[in-house]
């Protein structure tokens, strides 16, 4: 087993009713990280009352509350650790989380992260900055992160606007600096999908995947095609996800921004698609969907069906 000072950082925002399962997944790991900081950001119920009744090995903090950047960076500012184990006080880690991680450590890397349902290649552990501008493959909850890498970035963006993909943000500057990330593709840790309205949620993540972009290329120098590409992938992306769920207003403008950018057929045919009735919509993917389940069975071992709109 490697010599390796971990330091668990987990922010909690309300999370009275899910913060114990969090803190005992880490209590839990098969290699124990030397200690477990909790940063109760601002919170009206009784998540810091539930941290503080734990070791000395959980230690509670408490500040204003001012988003999940503030309160990560809060945390990592005060942790003792070589590396820091980073958790959403909503996600659980597996037991042997940071055993099975820490067989990768060497001196270039900056990152190491895991699979979560399915988001990596089994093929290829390694994430370059190419890859990730394209996707984020990386879960905030599975990430083990160099503190010097961390440091030598500048830590976490706390700008607002990057609210949802300020880990992202993070992820590309660590890769642009030069530090290799890799990933286990084995699963995990289990995440917990976040709660509200799916439209909403569409809506903010993707204005906050804009800004990213938008930041990211002049803080890097990235060229204009590169930042055109990055924003009609996530005009595509999210429009998608708008009409599927049937919010066809806001998904007609993102495939509209998206033939702005550039022209194609799907472009044009997803955008139509958006002008048609719900009805309809939802007729052709209850066939669809019939199909589909008509012909389970008969698709070729490993063939991935594809869903419908």
């Amino acid at each position: 087993m490697k010599t390796v000072s971990i330091t668990a950082v987990i922010p909690a925002y309300n999370a009275q009713p899910f913060l114990a399962r969090a803190i005992e997944s880490v209590l839990s790991q098969t290699f124990a990280p030397a200690e477990i900081l909790i940063i109760d950001d601002g919170s009206n119920d009784d998540t810091f009352e539930i941290a503080s009744a734990y070791n000395r090995q959980v230690k509670a903090f408490k500040k204003a509350n001012g988003g999940p950047a503030s309160a990560r960076n809060f945390g990592i500012e005060r942790a003792q650790g070589d590396w820091i184990a980073l958790l959403d006080a909503d996600d659980v880690w597996l037991p042997q989380k940071l055993e099975e991680q820490i067989k990768l450590i060497d001196t270039e890397v900056g990152l190491i992260h895991s699979n979560v349902r399915r988001r990596l290649n089994s093929n290829s552990s390694e994430t370059t900055f190419e890859g990730l501008w394209v996707r984020n493959c990386i879960l905030n909850s599975s990430v083990l992160l160099r503190r010097d890498a961390f440091l030598q970035v500048g830590g976490l963006d706390e700008d607002p606007t990057l609210i949802g993909v300020e880990d992202y943000n993070l992820w590309l500057r660590i890769a642009a600096a030069g530090w290799k990330i890799l990933g286990s593709t084995e699963e995990l840790c289990l995440y917990t999908p976040a709660v509200g309205s799916l439209s909403h949620q569409v809506l903010r993540f993707s204005t906050a995947e804009l800004a990213n972009a938008r930041k990211l290329s002049k803080l890097l120098h990235l060229s204009p095609d590169e930042l055109r590409l990055k924003e009609l992938s996530i005009f595509d992306e999210y429009g998608l996800e708008l009409l599927h769920i049937r919010d066809l207003t806001h998904a007609r403008d993102y495939f509209l921004q998206g033939l702005y950018r550039q022209v194609t057929l799907r472009r044009l045919l997803r955008y139509a698609a958006t002008l048609l009735p719900k009805s309809l919509l939802n007729l052709r993917r209850a066939v669809a969907g019939r199909v589909r389940e008509r012909h389970r069975g008969k698709l070729p071992d490993g063939t991935v069906d594809s869903a419908t709109t």
